[in-house]
């Protein structure tokens, strides 16, 4: 998938450039939105432990799961232990990435799903929930462990229709708090 990457990427910003974190960080300005979030997503690319799926339809990725295998959360084992960043921006996704850290420290092994994103205009067709799903397959049962995740709040529901069940709330300082949702892997 590395060649696919920038689509990857670009998909991201489409899906999440009204969500209101990217608001919060990078104001009302869409442009700004859009630009200022590419340092949020670009180093999603070089995790060696990444979990990352795309569906496709015929050629063109639709949607994308991205996150970290078991034992080798991203958050647990890179982004916690990180400086707090100089810029405004990159300090509030630091911030929330701490205070996730915190929530799966006592929560034992764990594989971890960063971002699901589906193309806006395809958004409640099932997309997501087939990657949500291919993502569980994905981990198997080589070792028992939880798929974790977190979420605004108004995407509740949509994470329990896939299986997900609510362990908690967690600060998120560009928003209300966030969820920790978890998918029990056999």
């Amino acid at each position: 998938m590395e060649a696919e990457w920038p689509i990857a990427l670009s998909l991201l910003h489409r899906a999440f450039i009204d969500e209101p974190f990217n608001v919060e960080m990078y104001g009302e300005d869409r442009l700004a939105r859009w630009a200022g979030s590419w340092t949020l997503y670009e180093p999603l690319r070089h995790d060696q432990y990444a979990l990352a799926l795309a569906a496709r339809a015929e050629q063109t990725i639709v949607g994308i799961v991205i996150g970290s295998l078991p034992e080798h959360c991203h958050v647990c084992s890179v982004l916690a232990l990180e400086q707090r960043p100089e810029d405004s921006h990159l300090a509030i996704d630091w911030e929330f990435h701490h205070n996730i850290a915190a929530v799966h420290a006592p929560l034992g092994p764990h594989a971890w799903v960063d971002k699901v994103a589906v193309e806006p205009t395809l958004q409640g067709l099932g997309i997501g929930r087939l990657l949500l799903d291919a993502a569980h397959e994905t981990l198997g049962d080589a070792v028992p462990t939880a798929l974790l995740l977190e979420c605004q709040p108004h995407r509740r529901t949509f994470y329990q229709t896939a299986g997900f069940e609510c362990v908690t709330t967690f600060p998120d300082p560009s928003g209300p708090d966030a969820l920790l949702m978890r998918r029990t892997v056999p």
